[in-house]
């Protein structure tokens, strides 16, 4: 026998059954960019992780050279500034420069210009040992601890 709801409760069941749908696709897995952030909108991506001795930070930086990257630590942030040149086409002659004046973008999911990251550091690390290189469009920067975020073995003696 099919029962059938009525009355004003049942819209009410209805909005509950939705707002449960949502809190659960919210905290079941959260995105790989951050809560409504875009992956374009994050720039530049980062790895961060923690060795016993360092922390080291992985940027996604592609078509940049070493000279277009500022970084700099205080406390426990590291900071990441630069720009990202625009790129337009190349005119190889023949009235080409004219035609690349009319360009029209389709998609453009590559910001250009001037970018700054905070990424703030699990401890406190030495300013004066940080090491940063660039190959392939990823910077590689590691961040030894400092002396006090490092763990120090305790000897325990026999009274």
């Amino acid at each position: 026998m099919t029962t059938f709801r009525a009355g004003f409760a049942l819209p009410l069941e209805e909005l509950r059954d939705e707002f449960d749908r949502l809190w659960t696709s919210l905290t079941a897995a959260p995105p790989l960019h951050g809560w409504g952030v875009r992956p374009e909108g994050v720039f530049p991506a980062v790895n961060v992780r923690e060795t016993a001795d360092a922390v080291s930070v992985e940027a996604e930086l592609p078509g940049l050279d070493a000279g277009d990257v500022e970084i700099s630590v205080t406390g426990e942030e590291l900071l990441l500034r630069g720009s990202r040149p625009q790129t337009e086409p190349a005119a190889t002659g023949n009235g080409e420069a004219a035609e690349a004046a009319k360009v029209v973008w389709h998609r453009r999911e590559r910001g250009t210009g001037g970018f700054e990251r905070r990424i703030p550091l699990p401890v406190a690390v030495d300013p004066a040992g940080v090491e940063a290189r660039l190959v392939d469009g990823v910077l590689l920067i590691t961040c030894p601890k400092a002396a006090e975020a490092k763990p120090h073995r305790v000897e325990v003696r026999s009274a």
